[in-house]
């Protein structure tokens, strides 16, 4: 009996697959031709870029797309292949064999926990370095240079326990240990306003040292009360300040879990943290979770009626990747504004989707 159901296992396993690429290829080739297509033929068509760079560009993006439709080609080819398994009969004659729907579910679930664990590979390991690349080349062939090693338009703003505003950082560009264009807004003193402006600066142990500048010094009427030229200038205390500096030079989107994870410990210890970024940041395991969760509601959805056409199963399909990604961005916004906290936001879809496969499965069952 172990044996034969292990067997069941395999074979059920084994049905997934080609519906499996055969969704991921269909989204993904409209994911392409919706976006992906009109962003290279501007490139070629207006900035002259070599067709072999634009078709490498594209190629680079593909990783991050197949990403957002592995779960998609999870949920049709679960739904396809149980739409034939109950329309050849199979699964009754399992179920007459005393074989329950439950354990039936193992297969399914044993496949998008496979998917589960690929995605998180290809979205921690593959994207973050492909969309690194992908922006170098893109920087090479609009400007035919390479992409500065810096980081430009830094903004950092620092907050008390309290949560209220201390001092807002911004860099013009940052290479090295050199800063360039820097205005800093302190709001620490009683009732003023202190504004630094330098045309440059320098990155030393914990302080930073500013070059031709001036202080502007603001009353609480927004009147100017003093004004200091200075030829240089030593601004302590600003540690958390430069390690976001330096951490900053990639953008969240493509840093993988470990960079996202240290880039929002330096900002909390400022108390510079950002709702958008935890919600990133749990996304990492929610998304790629989706796929286990899909196939959970997709199985049942597609025990139809021994009649029944598999477009039923391709509009409920379409129903359950439209709630998920309605959900996604829904709760995606709320977290970023504060309005539900950002774990929540991030595993919302999941817990929607999920009971809603978990009622179909037990009513299923019976």
């Amino acid at each position: 009996m172990t044996f034969g159901l292990k067997l069941l296992d395999r074979y059920i396993a084994n049905e997934f697959w080609q519906p499996l690429l055969f969704g991921i290829g269909i989204v993904t080739g409209v994911w392409f031709g919706a976006d992906q297509l009109k962003t290279i033929f501007n490139l070629i068509m207006r900035s002259g870029v070599p067709l072999n760079m634009a078709f490498m560009i594209l190629g680079l993006h593909l990783p991050e797309i197949i990403v957002m439709t592995i779960p998609i080609g999870v949920l049709l080819g679960t739904l396809l292949v149980f739409n034939r398994l109950s329309g050849d009969s199979e699964i009754i004659a399992l179920r007459t064999s005393g074989v329950s729907f439950y354990r039936i579910m193992v297969a399914p679930l044993m496949f998008g926990l496979i998917t589960s664990l690929a995605s998180f590979a290809i979205n921690e390991s593959v994207v973050p370095v492909a969309n690194r690349t992908s922006k170098k080349l893109e920087f090479l062939a609009l400007y035919k240079s390479e992409l500065p090693s810096g980081q430009a338009n830094f903004t950092y703003m620092e907050r008390g326990k309290d949560l209220a505003l201390n001092r807002v950082f911004y860099i013009g560009y940052y290479n090295g240990k050199a800063i360039f264009n820097v205005i800093i807004l302190d709001f620490t003193r009683n009732k003023l306003i202190q504004i630094v402006c330098a045309s440059s600066g320098m990155w030393n142990h914990g302080e930073w040292i500013l070059n031709d500048g001036r202080t502007y010094v603001l009353a609480g009427t927004s009147d100017i009360t003093r004004i200091l030229k200075f030829d240089k200038l030593v601004i302590p205390g600003i540690k958390n300040a430069q390690q976001a500096l330096d951490q900053g030079k990639v953008l969240p989107k493509e840093m993988n879990m470990f960079e996202l994870w240290n880039y929002m410990e330096v900002l909390k210890r400022g108390n510079a943290l950002s709702n958008d970024l935890v919600v990133r940041f749990y996304q990492k395991f929610s998304q790629p979770l989706a796929c286990l969760i899909v196939a959970l509601a997709g199985a049942p959805l597609g025990l139809l009626a021994r009649r029944s056409r598999t477009n039923i199963g391709l509009i409920y399909s379409a129903i359950i990747v439209f709630l998920y990604y309605v959900l996604q961005s829904s709760s995606g916004a709320l977290g970023e504004a504060g309005r539900i906290p950002p774990v929540v936001a991030a595993w919302l879809p999941n817990m929607v989707i999920g009971s809603l496969g978990m009622v179909i499965l037990y009513f299923k069952a019976k």
